[in-house]
């Protein structure tokens, strides 16, 4: 990722004037996560959603670049010292997989975690367009591009499909099966909650 997709201002226009189309929780969800694009396979935009956690951590990192040994030249975000290049994120991943104690690390992989999304949300009951929101973040190809009742994209894939990654990180999927996005109730502020007890109890192990 460059620094400069990090360092972009978080536009917030899209969020002035949503009105009826997204709910409350939804609207609260928009304003919880931040959205950035990125460069993918073939000129492709990716989104990325970042939690208030990951935004606080990216920020320290960023603040401490000089301190670390990042040269000046180094235009990316996860950048490595002393050199023009950056940490793959795949790469990352493998080691920390092996190192964690997984029986099969093999299978945390990008391509194997971005297919069991797409599997498990099988569960739910959505509909053309919301399928086609996922798949768009997914990396996955869209057959047909709808529009969604008329909202910015950015706005929608933080408004509708920031539920799914919510329930897929709280291991709560299930409990929506046969449910559309909009009547899926989720909030991000009890996953914080749950985060600070955990901390909590390590401290006092």
């Amino acid at each position: 990722m460059p620094l400069s997709a990090y360092m972009s201002p978080h536009s917030q226009d899209a969020l002035e004037d949503l009105g009826d189309p997204l709910s409350d929780l939804e609207k609260k969800l928009c304003q919880h996560f931040r959205r950035l694009e990125i460069a993918g396979k073939r000129g492709r935009k990716v989104p990325v959603l970042l939690t208030p956690a990951m935004q606080e951590a990216l920020d320290l990192l960023v603040s401490k670049r000089e301190m670390c040994g990042v040269v000046p030249g180094n235009k990316y975000l996860f950048a490595r010292p002393q050199a023009c290049s950056y940490f793959r994120g795949s790469d990352c991943l493998r080691h920390f997989a092996k190192m964690c104690g997984a029986k099969n690390p093999e299978s945390l992989t990008f391509t194997k975690l971005r297919k069991q999304t797409a599997t498990l949300s099988q569960v739910l009951n959505l509909n053309n367009t919301e399928l086609d929101q996922l798949a768009d973040f997914l990396g996955h190809d869209v057959r047909v591009h709808r529009q969604f009742y008329r909202l910015p994209e950015g706005t929608l894939q933080l408004a509708k499909v920031s539920k799914i990654l919510m329930a897929l990180e709280q291991g709560c999927m299930a409990e929506f099966k046969g449910k559309g996005l909009d009547d899926i109730t989720i909030d991000p502020e009890d996953h914080a909650l749950q985060d600070s007890e955990d901390e909590d109890e390590n401290q006092n192990i």
